[in-house]
């Protein structure tokens, strides 16, 4: 499935998607790709962004939290007020267990998350194609390294499958194939479709209703410990986005 590229920006940069506190969304922060409403509602032209957080390790992220947990921000969930095409961080930062214990295990997971992140965006900026597999927290050194990786794998042998999307996105909009079995499998109820995933939480008003599902990507292609499925949500009339992190 191909959608438009102007409606499509992979790697963006953190001014591209921040709206403020460049350096602290920095610290915390990987932002993986930039998708353009109108590729599913066409009347609808406003940026979201699909990004991953450093943090990703062992456990949830968020896990050991609670109280600066929001409606929106808790366990593998991230929330994100909307402002003018770009994401503001909702909660307090003290979310990420790194700004109450700067010297922890945690320390080792965002160094190796950010270079292997890094490493592959530079891959793309190369190549015009991701790194499709995942790097299994190796420490990758060099986008060298990857290139040679990429080869060895497939003269061995090794399969070779993009997303559908753009060669980034898994799903938009249930608008393919996978997407469209999740809605059969649910009896078409939107709001019961995330009810049969593996998320630990589901973005909902205060009326119940879940937020709208813009897509998903596999986040293991983007980072050293990533999740299977990075899940964007978007409530139009509380300029909120939400991420989920799902695996399986």
């Amino acid at each position: 499935m191909k959608i438009s590229e102007q409606f499509i920006k992979p790697f963006p940069s953190y001014e591209e998607v921040f709206y403020d506190e460049i350096e602290k969304h920095k610290k915390h922060f990987l932002p993986i790709c930039s998708i353009n409403l109108k590729c599913i509602f066409p009347e609808q032209d406003e940026w979201l962004h699909i990004v991953s957080v450093k943090e990703i390790f062992e456990g949830c992220v968020g896990e050991d939290t609670g109280p600066f947990h929001t409606a929106f921000t808790k366990e593998d969930m991230i929330g994100f007020n909307v402002i003018d095409g770009k994401y503001q961080f909702e909660a307090d930062w003290n979310y990420f267990a790194l700004e109450r214990s700067p010297e922890n295990d945690l320390e080792e997971a965002y160094l190796l998350n950010e270079k292997d992140y890094n490493i592959r965006k530079e891959f793309f900026l190369r190549n015009n194609y991701i790194f499709p597999y995942s790097s299994f927290g190796d420490d990758l050194k060099s986008v060298e390294e990857l290139e040679r990786n990429f080869k060895e794998k497939q003269e061995s042998g090794w399969g070779l499958g993009y997303p559908v999307v753009n060669g980034i996105f898994d799903d938009i909009g249930f608008l393919t194939e996978d997407g469209q079995e999740l809605l059969e499998d649910c009896n078409d109820s939107l709001g019961g479709v995330f009810e049969y995933t593996n998320l630990f939480h589901i973005p909902k008003d205060s009326n119940g209703e879940t937020f709208t599902y813009i897509g998903y990507l596999t986040g293991y292609y983007f980072q050293a410990f990533g999740a299977d499925r990075i899940y964007l949500f978007f409530n139009k009339e509380l300029r909120k986005a939400v991420i989920c992190f799902e695996y399986t």
